[in-house]
């Protein structure tokens, strides 16, 4: 008790910073977090054990389910005293794991050693039993049986013991104890595949097989309660059930998101999205989630671009045509894929008459100015609008042309 008591109270010590990087920072809570979900106790008293606050514990945890290594950069520091009491803390739990291991491994050979004992005894224990043997009896000269003549003497070999046989009651009860333990067997993997969920005040936890031949095994933990909301009540669930609650509650997260009327978080979006695909089990579910992520990615490097094009610097445009060339493969549509291509065909033309016309500022603008609406009419590529994004296009093929007969001397 007093050991515990001075640990909590040097938990409540202004912390002292830590000295190491940002990216040094993010592994150490990765490891402390890593670190409590693998333990065997409860998360309250692992994280008393080494005197780690619930509050900065779950502060971690929600960074990292949102922005991953990247979270855990911001928030309470660990201090090179906080790390150095989860080391000791690492220690003691491992020696305690393999002393436990080693005192099961011993009994479990010393209870398999005394039954086969037990069970050779039972068996042979007639062998135990025989009598011991009796002094032969001298035939007296008298007594021996007298040979006629011209006929072999024969000597009369005595019978053979009975054979006694095997106690029934060993053969009944080993039929009944091989039969229980196919029984606790068979029940013990078939309850291997399912999957039950714990909940406390701030924590969900999955947890896999309950009594099963490799114990229970902690799937994953959550800090938003809400996770369950959606989820029928029930005592257990099948690996489909409860990866499909996982899955769903993501992706309402990620629609939430995108659904709040101003310019959404794209960053936490892909986040959302990413951890529902790693709970999607079917085929469809994983793509309907990578086409997701894919248009995400799209609109991001189509924004990039537009940034890159409004600056009008040759290095700019280079950039430019770069993102274009990534968000090709990423469109969903071929009326997508065909502005991206045109796009990207003008701004390659665009450098290509830059370099031409270094001294043509005027003209080098007027184009800026005709591809920047072209490319504000372009953003929205749904197919009622086809006719109005090629009516733009139209129009700067037709500045093309007179750009190439004027300067270059081609006639398009």
């Amino acid at each position: 008790m007093v050991g515990r008591k001075s640990l909590l109270k040097a938990t409540h010590k202004k912390p002292v910073k830590s000295r190491v990087g940002e990216d040094e920072e993010s592994k150490r809570k990765k490891a402390i977090l890593d670190g409590v979900k693998r333990s065997s106790d409860s998360i309250k008293a692992t994280l008393q054990a080494f005197g780690l606050p619930q509050s900065t514990y779950y502060g971690w945890l929600k960074r990292y389910e949102a922005k991953g290594l990247d979270g855990l950069k911001t928030g309470n520091p660990v201090s090179d005293e906080l790390w150095q009491r989860f080391i000791r803390f690492k220690k003691k739990q491992k020696k305690l794991a393999d002393k436990s291991k080693l005192t099961m491994e011993e009994t479990q050979t010393m209870k398999s050693e005394q039954d086969k004992e037990k069970i050779k005894k039972l068996l042979f224990k007639r062998f135990d039993e025989k009598p011991s043997k009796q002094p032969e009896r001298a035939v007296p000269p008298e007594a021996e049986p007298t040979v006629q003549a011209g006929k072999p003497k024969t000597v009369k070999e005595p019978p053979p013991p009975p054979q006694e046989p095997m106690d029934k009651t060993v053969k009944y009860a080993v039929g009944a104890l091989a039969f229980v333990i196919a029984i606790l067997l068979l029940a013990s993997l078939s309850n291997s595949n399912k999957f039950y969920f714990k909940q406390s005040d701030q924590m969900v936890e999955v947890w896999q097989g309950r009594f099963a031949p490799m114990g229970e095994h902690l799937v994953a933990s959550f800090s938003d309660p809400k996770i369950l909301e959606a989820a029928p009540e029930q005592e257990a669930y099948t690996k489909k059930q409860a990866f499909g609650i996982l899955s769903g509650y993501f992706i309402k997260r990620a629609d939430e998101l995108l659904n709040t009327g101003e310019t959404p978080d794209l960053k936490t979006v892909k986040s959302y999205l990413t951890h529902a695909s790693k709970y999607a089990l079917s085929q469809s579910e994983q793509q309907a989630i990578r086409m997701r992520l894919n248009s995400i990615e799209f609109l991001v490097l189509l924004g990039k671009a537009d940034l890159a094009l409004n600056k009008g610097t040759v290095p700019e445009f280079e950039a430019a045509k770069g993102y274009l060339a990534q968000a090709v493969p990423l469109a969903s549509t071929d009326l997508q894929k065909d502005v991206l291509m045109k796009r990207l065909a003008a701004v390659e033309y665009a450098l290509a008459t830059i370099k031409i016309s270094k001294g043509e500022k005027q003209l080098a603008d007027l184009y800026r100015e005709a591809l920047n609406r072209h490319l504000q009419k372009a953003k929205e590529y749904s197919p009622e609008k086809a006719q109005e994004i090629d009516l733009a296009i139209g129009k700067i093929k037709k500045w093309l042309d007179e750009f190439d007969k004027k300067h270059v001397g081609v006639t398009r």
